[in-house]
């Protein structure tokens, strides 16, 4: 068994997590879809459990700097914390924000914000998705990084008796390992590639709900950058600047659709037709008071 597990962990690892994390974002559909979960439970607009796998999704990616390049934004902060992570500077990205509040409090938009937004979107990479910043273990097992382990385990005397010896070391190192495999079991049970998949279908089917299709054939026309660029501009600008900046979120409309009401409505739709089980490698059990699950060296 012990063998067993330890295989499943390394092909874990190396084919879920550092495979995963390559595709789940590789449309920067996971930060889209997160940034609009996000913005619709800043505003009250859907609450925590009525998605389960966004709930999982987000705990997971919570702390992920790539995703949210610090603290989880507050509401005022999401489209400048939106376009920073897809690239932009920080004088660009405040800009942007600018614009789109402007814009949700009423003022007129200019012509222009797809050909100025392409133009701010040129040549920017979005901020990866690192495996070893969002799972400890991965940093242990596969970059060989022990730098900053804890002992928990051991008294202060067997700690002065067998410091520096290769037993200790590897006494220490494991237990700490095992430690953050056990914090960390939603992220090692979840298909990524899976989730990936759904969370792509998710946006290419919020452009069509929100009826962006022409702007994004206008965008395709006018630029060289690909449609998802021009939907990632409709989206921060136009959507985000609603759960932003709208004196009413819920109602604001853009192209005579609301940008509250529709998208949370279709969120909740979509996701309620994905089992959480669908994308579930297995069912992490939490133990018992009186069940001891691991023993520590």
């Amino acid at each position: 068994l012990f063998f067993s597990g330890t295989i499943f962990s390394i092909l874990s690892f190396f084919s879920n997590l550092e495979a995963g994390c390559t595709v789940i974002d590789c449309q920067a559909q996971l930060r889209i879809v997160l940034y609009l979960y996000h913005g619709l439970l800043i505003n009250g607009i859907i609450q925590n459990g009525q998605i389960p796998l966004l709930d999982i999704l987000y705990d997971v990616f919570k702390e992920c700097k790539g995703i949210w390049q610090g603290a989880l934004p507050q509401k005022g902060d999401l489209v400048q914390r939106f376009w920073i992570c897809f690239g932009m500077g920080l004088k660009e990205s405040r800009h942007m924000a600018e614009k789109a509040q402007l814009f949700a409090r009423g003022g007129i938009l200019p012509s222009d914000i797809f050909a100025e937004g392409a133009n701010l979107c040129q040549g920017r990479k979005m901020n990866p998705i690192e495996p070893a910043q969002l799972a400890t273990s991965f940093r242990r097992i596969c970059e060989r990084d022990f730098s900053d382990v804890c002992d928990k385990y051991h008294t202060p005397e067997q700690r002065r008796n067998s410091q520096g010896s290769e037993q200790y070391m590897f006494a220490v190192r494991t237990n700490d390992t095992l430690d953050h495999i056990e914090n960390e079991v939603m992220l090692h049970s979840t298909n990524l590639v899976s989730v990936a998949y759904y969370l792509e279908q998710f946006v290419c089917s919020l452009g069509r709900v929100l009826e962006w299709e022409q702007s994004l054939l206008s965008f395709k026309q006018m630029s060289k950058l690909g449609p998802r660029q021009g939907f990632a501009i409709l989206f921060a600008q136009h959507l985000l600047g609603a759960l932003d900046f709208a004196q009413d979120p819920l109602t604001h409309e853009f192209q005579n659709v609301s940008m509250g009401h529709t998208p949370s409505l279709f969120m909740v739709e979509y996701f309620k037709r994905i089992p959480t089980q669908n994308v579930l490698w297995f069912q992490g059990v939490p133990p018992s008071a009186d069940q001891e699950v691991v023993t520590k060296y």
